[in-house]
This record gives C-alpha cells, sequence and structure tokens, in this order.
C-alpha cells in the first residue's frame, strides 16, 4: 500500500511539472495566419531591411510579421503576436533590433535565439517563426 502511494504521488507530482506547474503558461495558442508573400527586400519599399540586422514591419500572419536581415543572404520573420497575450510585438530599444517586447505584458523575446522568451517573460512559448526562403532577388515568406 505504501509503495502505491509513494507511487501515486510521485507520478502526480511528475505530471504537475510536465503539464505546466509553473507560472507561466506553456500553451502557445496564437493562431496561424496567412504569411504568404514574397517581397524584394533590397528595394525602397523595405528600407529596414537593406542593412544588415535591419528590420522591417509586413502585413501579413495573424497581426502582422517582422522581418529581420541577419546576414546578406538570410532573413527570419516572426510573428507580432505575443503567445501570452495577443498583445502586438515591436522591437525593444536598445537591444540592436535583437528583442521583441509585448506592450501589454512586458514580455521579451530574443530574435537572435530563434524567438525564446528573456528572462522575466510571462510565456514559455516561443515566437511562431515563418520560413524563409531567399533566392538573391525575392525573399519568399510562408507558414508551411
Amino acid at each position: 500500500m505504501k509503495k502505491h502511494l509513494a507511487l501515486t504521488i510521485c507520478m502526480s507530482f511528475t505530471l504537475f511539472l510536465l503539464l505546466g506547474g509553473c507560472d507561466k503558461d506553456r500553451m502557445c495558442r496564437v493562431p496561424l495566419g496567412d504569411a504568404t508573400c514574397q517581397i524584394n527586400p533590397n528595394s525602397a519599399e523595405y528600407p529596414g531591411l537593406n542593412n544588415l540586422s535591419g528590420y522591417q514591419y509586413i502585413v501579413g500572419g495573424y497581426q502582422g510579421l517582422v522581418v529581420i536581415r541577419t546576414s546578406w543572404s538570410e532573413f527570419v520573420a516572426y510573428e507580432r503576436t505575443c503567445p501570452h497575450d495577443e498583445g502586438r510585438l515591436e522591437m525593444a530599444e536598445g537591444y540592436g533590433n535583437l528583442v521583441l517586447q509585448c506592450p501589454e505584458c512586458g514580455s521579451q523575446f530574443s530574435t537572435f535565439a530563434d524567438g525564446a522568451p528573456m528572462e522575466g517573460s510571462l510565456t514559455s512559448c516561443l515566437l511562431r517563426q515563418y520560413d524563409t526562403y531567399y533566392d538573391g532577388t525575392l525573399l519568399y515568406i510562408s507558414n508551411i
């Protein structure tokens, strides 16, 4: 009986930890928006992408996208919706275009580390990242 009780308590505690026994939400419920588009990142229409580490907000996804030029031939595209409260993310000042911040809850996400939440954020979810492909002229963004 004692072994059974100890095993039940141990399993319950493990399940509690796995299912989010802390105050951070584990469920990333940001709706998948249509992010399928193609842009010329070197055009005057997207001046923020004309420089390394530059960024540009563009239409697409659920609440918009932020596209960041990580090298002359690579880009990343993140959903601008906060996974904690669906606030619209903005590039945080003073971080060199590496941190997106939610004005609603204050959560911050590293664009350098695949959209991972930074310490003190109210979520443990990564930002939704969209696929990108750059052919040297056009940047293709999709949610496939």
